[in-house]
């Protein structure tokens, strides 16, 4: 239970900090009087680290998907899991959770089935 609180608070920590950096992001790249082209790619960069933290905060709530075992990359929407599940139904249920995540263009697995 302790490993699930501290998870639970790591996720919640990765959010918020990648909320907070997006207006450090537009306030760099408006004093350097660069193109909206920067701020376009910190946006993409704050969005798909959104993204990842949602990802992992509803493996962290599920009771099927071990978010220590999943590992969540996201570009440009596109979210990628790598790692190992205790079945194809589970593998099969992370991939449904990543794609009910606001954002999420598209899930591609790499994960193995590896019973315990």
């Amino acid at each position: 239970m302790q490993t699930s609180n501290m998870i639970s608070k790591l996720a919640a920590a990765a959010i918020i900090s990648s909320v907070a950096m997006a207006p450090v992001a537009y306030a760099a790249d408006a004093s350097q009087g660069t193109s909206g082209s920067t701020t376009q790619k910190a946006g993409a960069y704050v969005d798909d680290s959104v993204i990842t933290a949602k990802v992992k905060a509803a493996f962290v709530e599920d009771q099927q998907v071990s978010a220590l075992k999943i590992k969540v990359t996201t570009k440009q929407g596109v979210v990628t899991l790598a790692g190992s599940v205790p079945s194809a139904e589970a593998g099969q249920h992370a991939l449904q959770l990543a794609a009910a995540i606001d954002g999420v263009k598209d899930v591609k697995s790499q994960l193995m089935v590896k019973s315990s």
